[in-house]
Parts: C-alpha cells; sequence; structure tokens
C-alpha cells in the first residue's frame, strides 16, 4: 500500500474541535446586571395592585359620612350587611359610570349608540328603559339570538355578567344607562338584582322571545 491509496483521506478536512474561547466579560456583566434588575423589580411590586389589562377595577369606594339621625343604629345595622349581599352598604357606591366605561364600552360605545349592524344601541332602547326586571335578565344572564331594538334588528350574543358583577356593581351600570343619552328611566336597586337571582337562580342566556314571555312587552 503506497500514499495514493490515501488520496481521498487526505483531501478531507480536519475533525471540527470546539472553541476553548471564555464567555466575553461584558456579556457575563450584562446577564448579571439584568438578573439584579428582575429580581429587584420583582421585589419592589410585592404588594402593589395590579393596573394593567383586566385587573383593572371599575368600582370606585365612596366614604360616606354618617349623619345625625344614624348615628344611634348605624354601627350594628353595618355590622350585619356585607357589602356583597346584594344590598349595598353605606361605606361603599358602586360608580356605574366607570364599570360602564370598563365592561360595555367597547360593544355599545362610549356615546350609548352601540354600532350598527353589530351592537344594538342603549340609548333609547325599549328594553333596557323597560321595568327593571327585564335589562337586570339581560345583562344578568346574557341575550342570545334575535332581537329588535329601536326598530332595528341584531343577531348576536349578550354576555352574562351575573359572575363577573355584584348586585350592587350590576344595579349601578344599568342605573347609569338608563340615565344617560337622553334615557329618563328610573334607578335600579341592587334588591331588584339579588331577588331576580333568588327567583331564576344560575341559568343560561335569555332569548327576546323568553323575555316577553316572562316580562311581557318592553
Amino acid at each position: 500500500m503506497n500514499q495514493h491509496d490515501h488520496r481521498a483521506q487526505y483531501r478531507e478536512a480536519p475533525e471540527p474541535e470546539e472553541g476553548t474561547r471564555a464567555t466575553p466579560k461584558i456579556v457575563l456583566a450584562w446577564i448579571a446586571i439584568l438578573i439584579v434588575w428582575g429580581v429587584g423589580y420583582y421585589t419592589w411590586q410585592i404588594g402593589k395592585p395590579m393596573l394593567g389589562g383586566d385587573s383593572r377595577s371599575a368600582v370606585a369606594a365612596v366614604q360616606q359620612e354618617p349623619g345625625p339621625a344614624d348615628d344611634a343604629g348605624a354601627s350594628g345595622s353595618a355590622s350585619s350587611e356585607s357589602p356583597d349581599s346584594g344590598g349595598g352598604t353605606a361605606a361603599a357606591k358602586a360608580d356605574g359610570a366607570a364599570i360602564y366605561s370598563a365592561q360595555c364600552s367597547a360593544c355599545h360605545q362610549a356615546n350609548g349608540q352601540g354600532v350598527p349592524g353589530a351592537f344594538p344601541p342603549l340609548a333609547s332602547s325599549e328594553w333596557l328603559l323597560a321595568d327593571a326586571a327585564i335589562p337586570v335578565a339581560i345583562v344578568h344572564d346574557g341575550l342570545q339570538g334575535e332581537i329588535q331594538v329601536a326598530g332595528n334588528t341584531f343577531q348576536g350574543v349578550m354576555p352574562k355578567f351575573g359572575g363577573t358583577l355584584s348586585d350592587a356593581e350590576l344595579a349601578a351600570v344599568l342605573s347609569y344607562a338608563r340615565s344617560e343619552w337622553g334615557n329618563s328611566a328610573g334607578e335600579i336597586d341592587p334588591a331588584t338584582v339579588t331577588e331576580h337571582k333568588e327567583r331564576f337562580g344560575d341559568r343560561g342566556d335569555w332569548s327576546a322571545e323568553e323575555l316577553k314571555e316572562v316580562f311581557g312587552e318592553p
């Protein structure tokens, strides 16, 4: 065997070897800085309220001073009623405008005019301005199917808010909508929402026909 028998082997490049150069110090320094910054930022935010995305709160607590007539028995009655019982308390009041802005304006718009062909208007809506039981049922349980609003037909789904809003919040946002954009219907008491829950429990979406059958024409 002579050297010509290994010509193919001689033409091959040498096997690659793993580099032995150390990681640059500047890279290690930046990694250390980022780790320290991340840990520090996380530690700094512990215990602070979340302000981004859907963690925002639409309820504003309003502290009210008790009147002279309430001083005698206010403490006893306040301790027996919780803020989530549906009737609300004198210590906190739900902000209907803030709740509407956070939960409803994306579909029904800030001016209550809705989106033609997609989302019905709340301004001059016969369903919103009807007896309080009808809008409470729609917002608490949801609505699905075809519905006529202000002379126009809409087809879609209204999500339920019974599991999202408390009785006081739901009553507040409906009361707000019933008094805005030229509407002049009366306020809705949180007790009305509580009564609705006791009567119908946790049910599914309503249809326009079901609402008419149970509550009458709007």
